[in-house]
C-alpha cells in the first residue's frame, strides 16, 4: 500500500513540474516583496463516495506565473469539490460549518469548471468542521478534517526544502543569481495522505521540487 502510494505522489510530482514549466514566461513590474510566491496556511478535506472536498487557504501570486520572479501576492480560501460519480451538475449550492457550540456558517454555489470540477474563492471566517452539499434536489454532509493539525507549517516545509537543495542555493548564490521564487502546495495521491511540494522556480523551465511528509519533515522525493 505504502509503495502505491509513493508511486501515486511522484506521479503528480511530475505532473506539478510540467505544470510549471509550461506556466513560464517573462513579467515585467514591481519589486519583490518575498521569495514565496504561493504559501499554504490551512487545509481542511473530506470525502465520501460521491465528492472530495477541499477548503485550502494562504497566499498566492495573482496571476500566477512560474518566471522566477514574484509578483503581487495576495490571501485566498478557496473550496473545491470533486464529484466522484458520473453526473450532468451544473451547480452545487454549499453550506460550510464551523464548530457546533459556534453556529457559524457560510453558504454559496459553485459552477462547474472545465474538467468538471467546482472550484471559487471564499470569505471563511472560521475553520469549518462540516460542510453540505446540494446538487440536483440532493444533499450530502461531508466531515472535514484539519490536514496540518499538530504538523508542519508551509514555512517548515520551505526551510527542510532549503537544507536539501543548500549546496545548489549557496552555489547560485556565489554566482551572484537572484534568489529563487518559491511555490509550496499541498498535493495528495490518494485523498487520505498529504504532502508538501515544495519548488524552487528559476527563470524559463529551471527549477528544483521536493515531496515532504508534513508529520516529520522527511523529503520523500526530489529532483
Amino acid at each position: 500500500m505504502k509503495k502505491k502510494i509513493l508511486l501515486a505522489v511522484c506521479v503528480i510530482l511530475t505532473v506539478c513540474a510540467a505544470a510549471a514549466a509550461f506556466a513560464a514566461c517573462n513579467k515585467e513590474g514591481g519589486e519583490t516583496p518575498s521569495d514565496i510566491s504561493r504559501s499554504v496556511t490551512s487545509l481542511y478535506a473530506g470525502g465520501s463516495d460521491s465528492f472530495a472536498v477541499t477548503v485550502e487557504s494562504g497566499s498566492r501570486e495573482t496571476p500566477f506565473i512560474a518566471d522566477g520572479k514574484v509578483g503581487e501576492v495576495k490571501e485566498f480560501t478557496e473550496l473545491s469539490v470533486t464529484p466522484l460519480t458520473v453526473n450532468g451538475y451544473g451547480e452545487i449550492a454549499f453550506v460550510l460549518y464551523g464548530a457546533e457550540e459556534s453556529a457559524e456558517s457560510v453558504s454559496g454555489t459553485l459552477t462547474a469548471g472545465t474538467f468538471g470540477e467546482f472550484r471559487g474563492e471564499i470569505t471563511l471566517p472560521f475553520a469549518p468542521v462540516k460542510i453540505a452539499l446540494t446538487a440536483d434536489g440532493q444533499t450530502f454532509e461531508l466531515e472535514l478534517e484539519d490536514v496540518l493539525d499538530g504538523k508542519l507549517t508551509s514555512a517548515d516545509a520551505v526551510n527542510v526544502a532549503k537544507k536539501q537543495f543548500a549546496e545548489r542555493i549557496a552555489a547560485e548564490e556565489a554566482d551572484g543569481k537572484p534568489a529563487r521564487e518559491i511555490y509550496v502546495k499541498l498535493i495528495t495521491g490518494d485523498r487520505e495522505t498529504y504532502y508538501f511540494y515544495v519548488s524552487f522556480i528559476g527563470e524559463g523551465t529551471d527549477y528544483w521540487a521536493a515531496l515532504i511528509d508534513p508529520s516529520d519533515g522527511t523529503v520523500v522525493s526530489h529532483r
